[in-house]
């Protein structure tokens, strides 16, 4: 069968995903070929869409009304060429769409339902079940109607986002594609939605490659790292430190009220180690060791970083995942999160890591605490199989 996965990216997020599940489906003698607006890993697999310039700064003029650039944010507008899209369908069997923002516009989805394809949407963000937000940060609006969004300081005229979730809800509805969702947190989410609530959505969580969680002892990871062994590490990874919705502002409150924590630094080392791009992201400690890692493609040096870490954290705050959750799990590294996403599916408090009320720093501070300044903490077999399973 021929397969061609649409997303924004090959190299974070959504496009690690896509490009990961091509890449095998290739193994096992399928076709598959990924449709992306931003390449920047060599891969054979994966194919640059055509823009228009004119799109392009149409869609900027939309954000430059929202006064801010930095938050993605979709209107059902679309930044490609469609013919340059339509022939890349051609002789496909199953189109999978992980994500709507900037590659396809409403009429340009229903062009695609009309082409005869299979089609799944496995959406990992919200932004296909709103008037256009990739992180609802909150708000409950996407349940009815987008009207008066609240990203827009105009919202009395600017209708964008109501219109798009009418828009898309009309389409979804008459046209009822498959919906493949990651996780029970993201099913809850769809089921309120105002376009999804009446559409049928299956669970299918995200696989990882097997060569991320091998058996390497946490000695022998930390010699690779270079970091002695008698000190405990706490891993914070994502695409982007300084990102809000990943929460490394609030990180960085935790770790400074461990840093003052006289009896705890007298009692461990600790080092806090990061991966991924900094983008700005700082922090000063006294008596905790910081060491930052860029981002890396390879599997083994990811195996090696979980391997060697005491805790990882996970402070997002509006992620369906994060996907590093279960890959912590699956190395044995218990997690510590905020009440969110997979965290709340898979981690079980005392058993595998702690789950904290959101935007609660002392108590997070405190949980990763309770993990470094244990001994040994021992995981329970039946929920690491459960992990592992799905």
């Amino acid at each position: 069968m021929k397969f061609t996965f649409i997303a924004n990216n090959d190299f974070d997020g959504v496009g690690q995903t896509a490009v990961s599940l091509s890449n095998n489906l290739n193994l096992t003698g399928q076709k598959c070929e990924v449709l992306v607006l931003h390449k920047k890993f060599k891969n054979n697999n994966t194919t640059i869409l055509k823009r228009s310039l004119f799109k392009r700064l149409l869609l900027f003029f939309f954000n430059f009304l929202k006064k801010d650039f930095n938050e993605l944010f979709g209107i059902g507008y679309s930044v490609i060429n469609f013919d340059y899209l339509k022939k890349k369908l051609i002789g496909t069997d199953v189109v999978v769409i992980f994500t709507f923002y900037k590659v396809i516009s409403n009429d340009q989805l229903e062009k695609i339902f009309n082409l005869n394809k299979i089609v799944y949407l496995r959406p990992l963000d919200i932004e296909m079940a709103t008037g256009g937000c990739h992180f609802n940060n909150l708000c409950v609006k996407f349940k009815n109607s987008c009207n008066n969004c609240p990203k827009f300081n105009f919202s009395n005229w600017v209708k964008f986002p109501e219109v798009n979730l009418s828009q898309k809800k009309k389409i979804i509805n008459k046209y009822k594609p498959r919906v493949l969702v990651q996780n029970k947190y993201v099913k809850s989410i769809f089921d309120q939605s105002n376009i999804f609530k009446k559409i049928k959505k299956n669970i299918l969580y995200i696989g990882t490659n097997a060569t991320r969680s091998k058996k390497i002892s946490k000695n022998l990871a930390k010699k690779y790292l270079g970091i002695n062994e008698n000190e405990k590490i706490v891993l914070f990874a994502t695409f982007n430190l300084n990102s809000f919705i990943k929460g490394g502002h609030l990180l960085k409150e935790s770790i400074k009220i461990l840093d003052n924590d006289k009896k705890l630094n007298n009692k461990i080392k600790i080092r806090f180690l990061t991966l991924g791009n900094k983008n700005g992201f700082d922090i000063e400690t006294k008596n905790i060791k910081w060491t930052h890692l860029d981002v890396t493609k390879s599997n083994q040096e990811l195996n090696y970083i979980f391997r060697a870490s005491d805790t990882m954290v996970c402070p997002s705050l509006f992620c369906f995942g994060p996907h590093i959750v279960e890959e912590a799990l699956l190395n044995e590294v218990p997690v510590v999160a905020f009440n969110l996403g997979s965290a709340q599916e898979f981690v079980k408090n005392g058993l595998n890591g702690y789950l904290i009320k959101k935007y609660d720093t002392r108590k997070y501070a405190n949980a990763i605490k309770k993990i470094i300044t244990k001994e040994k903490f021992v995981f329970s077999k039946l929920q690491h199989n459960i992990v592992k399973k799905k």
